[in-house]
């Protein structure tokens, strides 16, 4: 995979519109805390990788190692066709998509050969689609060697994407995606944080990102009982330009946040406060702060010359593997059987798995459904950590609170379809403490008949909790046998 990098043409700023509200600020991407509390050498240092690799909100860069669709479409110099004498200035070209559209005055980067030195770019004169002949507007010489890549239109959708994003997304997700736009302090639940490379609600199994389809789902059809409203009658174009865009931000925060933890254990403000709380404890005479923090840089130093550009190499190829994979349809969930019938006897059969301590669905949906179960009560622990969160009950990744869906409402913010709640239900809710119980704790058949009884819950005109005893008895009854 090439790690080329490309400036996108830069367009005028795209600001939030506030009529009678006085100038407006400055979009920018804003730095993680964990950037922030590094100390200053090693911040410049994430804060460089991060410019140089994805630019600014009105300068993107588009790196090659990224599986991004930047938009344009791209070429290789080939030998001419048979019989054809290729004038100056005109190559012959084949194509990896659609290159119809192909157009005089159409920008031209290129990626690689001579050309794609000091100056990379180029225009269109004059395109043969039926010959698949381009002339360029300005010769540079010798003309670009057999096997030499171009793109044409390059970056035209990360650009749109901007436009669009800046337009409808950026109010509550805010310009680096990280859910802290100017509207966000006013919603309950908060508006998707994209840094982490989360997305809750995916056709995927529990260990893969989200897909462009599930993104395109969310834009189009919204998160019922949330603030994410439907664009279902945004332009085609746009919808999947902002999917792009959306997946680059993410893409985006998740190298800012893994450099991060590379750094931030030896080369921060809480690790300089770690080392002289140890020398406390044993007693000693810690060092002066200004003794740790000439230590850290020179290690440091060290550090940046030697490892860090292949941390930074190995980080986008881990990165760029795992948005790769999503796409693969191995990793869609997908029922191993087709549904079964949603007949009285399912429902029972889901209702016992529901109750039982083997799914354990009631301890935080609650008996009846109604979100109201016992893990709703208790102090849990931050992910990663033995500290606790200070607030009682169920808390998603990014540290809102997040209590267990009431299904009484009949309201499934991943979908209302029956294969959305399998989904929901076999690979769990990314993010979030709602577990994956497909391939191990229950059978496809056991997950239908829980999909079932679950869509059945709204309409239960006065639900009734079998006392312990009883589910005890019958939860022995509950799955299916194998012969």
């Amino acid at each position: 995979m090439t790690a080329a990098k490309h400036h996108l043409l830069s367009i005028a700023a795209l600001l939030l519109a506030c009529a009678g509200c006085g100038p407006n600020p400055e979009a920018k991407f804003e730095w993680r805390e964990t950037t922030l509390d590094l100390i200053p050498e090693a911040r410049k240092a994430v804060q460089k990788v991060m410019t140089d690799h994805f630019g600014t909100p009105h300068a993107l860069v588009a790196w090659d190692r990224l599986p991004v669709n930047y938009g344009g479409v791209r070429g290789t110099v080939v030998a001419a066709p048979e019989g054809i004498a290729l004038s100056a200035g005109q190559l012959a070209i084949e194509w990896q998509g659609d290159a119809a559209a192909i157009g005089p005055d159409d920008p031209i980067l290129w990626l690689s050969g001579p050309a794609a030195g000091e100056d990379p770019t180029d225009a269109v004169a004059q395109y043969d689609a039926a010959q698949g002949l381009l002339t360029l507007a300005r010769w540079k010489g010798e003309a670009p060697p057999i096997g030499a890549q171009l793109a044409v239109g390059f970056g035209d959708k990360m650009r749109l994407g901007r436009v669009a994003y800046m337009k409808n997304c950026t109010h509550c997700h805010g310009v680096a995606g990280d859910g802290n736009g100017p509207t966000a302090r006013y919603l309950n639940p908060k508006p998707r944080d994209y840094r982490l490379g989360i997305f809750k609600f995916t056709s995927t199994n529990s260990m893969s990102k989200a897909t462009r389809d599930d993104l395109r789902r969310i834009i189009r059809e919204g998160i019922p009982g949330t603030y994410m409203p439907s664009f279902l009658l945004m332009k085609d174009d746009e919808t999947e330009a902002i999917i792009e865009y959306v997946r680059w931000l993410a893409m985006r925060g998740e190298m800012e946040k893994r450099l991060d933890d590379e750094l931030i254990g030896d080369y921060s403000s809480k690790a300089i406060d770690a080392a002289i709380a140890r020398a406390r404890s044993a007693g000693e005479k810690p060092p002066s702060r200004n003794q740790l923090l000439k230590q850290a840089n020179d290690d440091l130093k060290q550090f940046l010359a030697e490892d860090f550009p292949g941390t930074v190499n190995d980080t986008a190829d881990m990165i760029a593997e795992a948005w790769t994979q999503a796409e693969d349809p191995a990793n869609l969930v997908v029922p191993a059987v087709p549904r079964v019938a949603d007949t009285p006897e399912s429902r029972q059969r889901g209702r016992l798995i529901y109750l039982s301590d083997k799914a354990k669905c009631y301890t935080c949906h609650g008996p009846h459904g109604r979100g109201d179960g016992a893990a709703a009560e208790d102090f849990w622990p931050k992910p990663g950590s033995t500290e606790k969160y200070e607030q009682r009950g169920l808390h998603d990744f990014w540290g809102n609170p997040l209590p267990p869906r009431d299904l009484t409402k009949g309201q499934y913010r991943g979908g209302r379809r029956p294969i959305d709640l399998f989904r929901r239900i076999h690979a769990g809710i990314k993010g979030t403490p709602m577990p994956a119980f497909g391939g191990t704790v229950l059978k496809d058949e056991d997950i239908w008949d829980v999909v079932n009884y679950v869509m059945s819950i709204p309409f239960e005109s006065s639900p009734t909790t079998p006392s312990k005893p009883e589910m005890v008895a019958k939860t022995a009854q509950v799955g299916r046998s194998t012969p």
